[in-house]
């Protein structure tokens, strides 16, 4: 599996990955967001939303287990937090075969057991904190190589903008 990492020194540098993978989204896709609490895991997936022109404006679901949206693409917004780690997905109705018609991002992935995380339309992101307050690094897998090529492209660019902090 291909591997992009890229510094995320500001919201803006956020803002930015998140709407460079949101347009280069297809139906079926799913991103998964992991990293810990506050490391900006709802900022990408609202900059993702943003990106697909959703409707109403991604927040965290996290007292819901799952947000649906209007936009160019159907997005389901999952936030599997509360979830006890090992959930089935299916049975936790996260995974539903609509969504085969439009985008899935899921926060706290790793809850989850049953969510393809090795298919063809899989990014899976991991947000970390950097040794610089505010600084995030953004750790993205996935088996799409065009994808991961335009990422990789912004990794200068986004190394560049520094001023401000990651998460919002």
């Amino acid at each position: 599996m291909n591997v992009v990492t890229i510094t995320l020194g500001s919201l803006a540098a956020t803002t930015s990955l998140g709407a460079a993978i949101g347009v280069s989204l297809r139906p079926g896709d799913r991103v998964l967001l992991a990293g810990d609490l506050g490391s900006g895991k709802t900022t990408l997936a609202r900059a993702i939303g943003a990106a697909l022109h959703a409707e109403p404006e991604l927040t965290s679901p996290t007292f819901v287990l799952i947000s649906e949206h209007r936009g160019d693409l159907p997005i389901w917004h999952v936030d599997a937090y509360r979830l006890p780690v090992g959930s089935d997905a299916l049975r936790a109705g996260v995974i539903d075969e609509r969504q085969q018609h439009g985008v899935t991002l899921i926060e706290w992935p790793e809850h989850l057991v049953g969510i393809g995380v090795a298919g063809t339309g899989v990014l899976s992101i991991h947000l970390e904190a950097a040794a610089d307050e505010g600084t995030r690094i953004a750790v993205i897998r996935g088996a799409r190589p065009e994808l991961l090529a335009v990422l990789g492209s912004m990794s200068d660019s986004t190394q560049r903008i520094t001023s401000g902090d990651a998460r919002e």
